[in-house]
């Protein structure tokens, strides 16, 4: 028994078909044939049950190739951790990123990247969560970075938590609402303008109507709602809405003071926790930890200090 049997009875089991199997493999269908006998004659029992034009696993078999796909995916890490030892600090990071953490650390991370591992080539893709932990579990990228809330945990699935960052309302810099004394102003204060934000969670519903009362139901101030963050900051940019969300995500135009965050009276409290995900027992790139400890060290910084 070896491992290219195993990987032409895989085929033959993904397809149905022994013509479809042997072009998936790329060998002639009478080489995957005799590879399927050979094996069938090592195991002492029939893994296929060749009905007409319909090849079936028989219950031996669907258990061989249960077992076939494990040790083919070890096989193939570690193929990817000898890779991996071997290109060090470069190669490719595939990285997926939900709506709060493209705002967030997009344009940070290549810029670091760029700097310190011109090596290493990064790829960014944005998207749902449902979306791209399909995307992590089918290997297409190799870690993606959610809103904690947004993840269902599953024993798949390595999750690390990173620090909290503050949440908050955020207007443009000459919005009515700004004070020149920077004293804080009441929640009805701001409900006067149009609010927008990412989907308000449950948990931020329920503080803020336990911080400022009833009318501090989102549902009954929230203008617009998108996953688009820097949508939402350049609408906050050219208008009177007031963004709520992670205060990170617009720190680029805090610092140039083209925004400024509202301070409330009491303060909200809010905070968002981003996570690191990657696949359970799955090799991790040494560009990978670079990375993770990239995103870790901009979810510490405070855009206020």
């Amino acid at each position: 028994m070896n491992l290219q049997q195993l990987n032409h009875l895989l085929a033959l089991a993904d397809t149905g078909s022994f013509s479809r199997a042997s072009e998936k493999v790329h060998v002639t269908q009478p080489a995957l044939s005799r590879s399927i006998q050979m094996l069938e004659q090592e195991l002492g029992l029939p893994l296929v049950d060749r009905i007409g034009k319909r090849n079936e696993l028989t219950p031996f078999g669907a258990m061989v190739v249960a077992r076939a796909k494990r040790i083919s995916m070890e096989a193939h890490e570690l193929k990817r951790t000898a890779a991996l030892l071997v290109e060090g600090y470069a190669g490719l990071v595939r990285l997926g990123l939900g709506g709060a953490s493209s705002a967030l650390f997009s344009a940070p991370l290549l810029t670091k990247m760029l700097t310190d591992y011109p090596k290493v080539s990064l790829q960014i893709r944005s998207g749902a969560a449902d979306m791209q932990l399909a995307a992590l579990r089918a290997r297409a990228i190799d870690a993606v970075v959610l809103t904690y809330r947004a993840v269902v945990p599953r024993d798949d699935l390595h999750i690390e938590l990173l620090p909290t960052m503050r949440s908050g309302f955020v207007c443009r810099s000459g919005h009515p609402l700004v004070r020149p004394d920077g004293l804080a102003i009441s929640f009805d204060e701001i409900t006067r303008y149009p609010i927008i934000s990412t989907n308000v969670s449950d948990d931020v519903a329920r503080i803020l109507v336990e911080r400022y009362g009833p009318s501090a139901n989102p549902q009954k101030w929230l203008h617009i709602s998108s996953d688009e963050i820097g949508a939402l900051i350049e609408a906050v940019q050219n208008s009177d809405a007031i963004f709520l969300g992670v205060i990170g995500a617009a720190r680029a135009l805090l610092e140039k003071k083209e925004v400024v965050e509202i301070k409330l009276n009491p303060d909200a409290g809010l905070g968002v926790q981003l996570a690191f995900i990657t696949l359970e027992g799955r090799t991790e790139a040494p560009a990978l930890k670079v990375v993770r400890d990239i995103c870790l060290e901009l979810a510490k910084i405070d855009p206020a200090t």
